[in-house]
């Protein structure tokens, strides 16, 4: 939603660098659930104090995080494939958007192609199909995934992956 906000207000660079923390934190949030030691899920729950944010801030990068989850076999398999084939296709892109690369830069000079924000849009629909899948998994009520998998459906245009679960 964010993201569409900023795109109307003509914020095309600043809405398609809101992508990567949107997929970081749901990789963080997944990893944290299937992957993370005991003592990653106690850092990353402290309250938040100089001292815990440091000790927090030395910790697993995204790589990791997925290496981690795809050599758990506890881990959902479907939902790590997808945020692995999202990392493969976006992530360059995503870093040049964050760290005021080439990409926006080039951008902000020759304009914003129609597709690109439609692309961006739709990677940022798959984050939130992505989050849904999560949380019919975690409401442990199978029935709620078919209300995910109607959306996969209902929704295809604009979502660029296919359900997995």
């Amino acid at each position: 939603m964010s993201a569409l906000v900023l795109f109307e207000q003509g914020l095309f660079s600043s809405a398609i660098a809101l992508t990567r923390p949107q997929f970081e934190s749901l990789v963080r949030g997944i990893w944290l659930l299937h992957a993370a030691s005991e003592n990653w899920v106690t850092k990353l729950s402290e309250p938040l104090t100089m001292e815990s944010a440091k000790r927090a801030n030395e910790g697993e990068g995204l790589a990791e995080m997925l290496k981690q989850l795809e050599a758990n076999p506890d881990a959902p398999a479907g939902i790590v494939a997808q945020l692995r084939e999202y990392k493969e296709v976006t992530w360059k892109a995503m870093n040049s958007y964050a760290h005021g690369g080439l990409h926006p830069l080039s951008r902000t000079m020759s304009g914003y192609p129609a597709q690109l924000i439609y692309d961006v849009i739709r990677n940022a629909n798959a984050v939130v199909a992505l989050t849904s899948q999560l949380l019919a998994i975690l409401s442990g009520n199978p029935e709620n995934m078919v209300q995910v998998r109607q959306m996969h459906t209902d929704f295809m245009d604009i979502l660029p992956i296919v359900n997995h679960q």
